[in-house]
């Protein structure tokens, strides 16, 4: 027998219940012009479906909060990874600005598109923004992925050549790796050292305690393991969750 809830002493099954939400949030989507794919959810996943319908689209309406829009954008990119990758060719193919090229290198690159992801790169890296660095740093990552660490890192000493004042973290994580992979470890190991002297996150930690491991050095290596444990022991529970990733891979290289 279905179950059934009280509504001011009406039995109603909660199936009809699951029904009318079912219906109330299709109307809502082709009312307000959504996407269909919502309504493939809602059918398939009523419950569920209904739920993230309404957290991510209903919700971010009535209230546009922050938490809202970082729920809808989590659950855009599960339920439509390839979202991003159509409206920025879209925009692309409407004006084919920098900005829209950069847009759409940046989604390719987030598929893993590194070969598509290139020309879009090089494309840019002309008149104003030929030595432009955050552009460079795209570039380099390109050719890091294509397994071509050494001309990652002739990118990157021309990234500082021509911006000697610029800074940046991930640029200087994919140099460290850059020198590692074209085997240069003693620049690479200083490179580390350097790195994880203000860097957040446990990445770059991890990354050279696995490479001074690599290098025979196991005692350097247990150092830098212990202390990513002992930093995720003080850190925050959402810190933790945030670097679960590094967490496991540095307590399997410990044993």
């Amino acid at each position: 027998m279905a179950k059934q809830v009280s509504m001011q002493g009406v039995h109603v099954p909660i199936i009809v219940l699951t029904v009318l939400a079912q219906l109330i949030c299709a109307y809502h989507v082709v009312k307000t012009g959504r996407d269909k794919y919502w309504i493939w959810l809602i059918i398939i996943a009523p419950g569920i479906g209904c739920a993230i319908y309404l957290i991510t689209q209903v919700l971010p309406d009535a209230g546009n909060t922050r938490t809202a829009g970082t729920l809808k954008k989590g659950a855009v990119k599960i339920l439509d990874p390839q979202r991003e990758l159509r409206e920025a060719h879209h925009a692309f193919d409407m004006v084919e600005s920098t900005e829209n090229r950069l847009r759409l290198a940046d989604a390719l690159m987030a598929m893993e598109k590194w070969d598509e992801a290139a020309p879009h790169v090089d494309t840019c890296l002309m008149g104003a923004h030929k030595h432009d660095p955050h552009i460079l740093i795209r570039q380099a990552k390109i050719r890091f992925e294509q397994g071509h660490p050494d001309e990652t890192v002739a990118i990157l000493d021309l990234l500082q050549e021509k911006n000697p004042g610029f800074n940046s973290q991930d640029g200087h994580l994919l140099y460290s790796r850059g020198l590692a992979e074209s085997g240069q470890v003693e620049a690479a190991l200083g490179s580390y050292e350097n790195l994880i002297g203000y860097a957040t996150g446990e990445e770059a930690r991890v990354r050279y305690g696995l490479l001074l491991k690599a290098s025979g050095q196991p005692d350097a290596a247990s150092q830098i393991f212990d202390e990513v444990a002992a930093r995720l022991r003080r850190g925050t529970s959402y810190y933790r969750k945030s670097q679960k990733k590094w967490a496991a891979i540095a307590e399997r290289a410990r044993h």
